[in-house]
């Protein structure tokens, strides 16, 4: 596979699979990791949809857990390219596809209420119409912002798709907590966990992942929290399983 020079192949952790990354974009970060832990994936999931995959690494980490087909979907060209090619440089073709698209335009792929799992490591920031919140590189501002799509339009996208009793698992900011649960809630998916995550024992928590039930019955789970790192600043004995 020819490289150019801004890519690099790195492992990908300790999963027994390589990633292509670029310089310019956004690196695959430990909140893809949590989220793909975090899901719930059963026997009975058949079909996943990775809302805004950007290099392809959900799809990647969920093949390790799942033979589901799985389906990531990405705007950015560059991005849907890479992760294209990171499913091939795995041998996951039969298991993954990638499209490049716009996820609102998710009719042209899938019929309605079709898909067991969505997830998604979405944009994280609001715009307010400041550009001096933006990074100069257009790919980077649209992973990290809500340019293209809002949190709101990626949860009714992840609810139109799922099945009746289908899994939505989202890993967030928690200063949106709250945007997240009401959202969900006008959306027919009802919240079944949560989890907060944080850089150290001490600190507060900066990370929220959520998952819901499509139709699902009231009865929300908080669980433990997870903390990355310990004392010294090395990963926590938690997150170190997640990598193998």
């Amino acid at each position: 596979m020819i490289l150019n020079e801004l890519e690099t192949v790195v492992n990908l952790l300790n999963k027994d699979m390589k990633i292509i990354q670029r310089v310019d974009h956004f690196a695959f970060s430990l909140d893809s990791l949590l989220v793909s832990e975090f899901a719930s994936i059963t026997k009975y999931t058949n079909k996943i949809v990775d809302l805004g995959t950007g290099n392809g690494v959900i799809p990647l980490f969920l093949s390790k857990k799942t033979k589901a087909q799985i389906t990531g979907i990405e705007i950015q060209e560059i991005s849907s390219d890479l992760a294209k090619r990171n499913v091939q440089l795995n041998n996951l073709e039969d298991q993954i596809s990638i499209i490049n698209d716009d996820m609102k335009n998710w009719r042209k792929y899938f019929r309605n209420n079709s898909i067991d799992m969505v997830i998604s490591n979405p944009p994280f920031f609001k715009f307010d119409g400041n550009e001096k919140q933006l990074n100069d590189l257009t790919q980077l501002t649209l992973a990290r912002h809500e340019i293209s799509i809002t949190l709101e339009e990626i949860i009714q996208t992840a609810s139109n798709l799922l099945k009746d009793k289908g899994h939505f698992a989202l890993v967030h900011r928690v200063d949106r907590f709250m945007d997240i649960i009401e959202n969900m809630k006008k959306y027919d998916i009802e919240p079944k966990k949560i989890q907060f995550c944080h850089t150290k024992i001490n600190k507060e928590g900066k990370i929220l992942l959520v998952e819901g039930i499509k139709y699902g019955k009231p009865g929300l789970r908080i669980l433990p929290p997870l903390i990355a790192h310990d004392a010294d600043g090395q990963y926590s004995a938690e997150v170190l399983e997640m990598f193998k």
